[in-house]
């Protein structure tokens, strides 16, 4: 099995500037693929040399791509993936997955509640049917939770 020489660098040592210069360059190549469409749509021999230059300019900003990708090192996740693959966008996946987020934060919160108030209600009826004993109880039970 061959090794890749590409090695995995911490997400803290990332270089923005790199991960921005990618970001531009996409941005740059997303303009660029919608003037050639517009110039195609519209095409007269005059807009020949046009889509010549847009078309140099898309095939530069692709080598540049490809320069830029070895400096990251981006973990896409493979849903993203099959969301941009399906032609979906994917922002439509950050925000289902902020959702689904929030309603199992909502939900662990209140699993949270409903053990705190269980554990306040059940002290309290210790101390009421043993109140000699309450104190001793409760302490113990609170030593075997650290």
């Amino acid at each position: 099995m061959m090794q890749s020489s590409r090695q995995e660098v911490p997400a803290a040592e990332f270089d923005d500037a790199d991960r921005e210069a990618m970001e531009r360059k996409i941005q740059e190549s997303l303009e660029t693929l919608s003037q050639i469409r517009v110039t195609v749509m519209n095409h007269e021999s005059a807009d020949e040399q046009v889509l010549q230059q847009r078309v140099d300019r898309l095939v530069r900003g692709y080598a540049d791509m490809h320069l830029l990708k070895d400096r990251l090192n981006v973990n896409v996740p493979e849903e993203v993936l099959t969301y941009i693959k399906d032609g979906r966008n994917p922002d439509e996946f950050t925000s289902q997955f902020m959702e689904r987020l929030a309603s199992e934060n909502q939900f662990t919160n209140g699993k949270i509640s409903a053990l705190t108030n269980f554990k306040q209600e059940y002290e309290a009826k210790i101390r009421e049917f043993f109140p000699e004993e309450a104190d001793q109880r409760i302490g113990h039970q609170q030593q075997q939770q650290r």
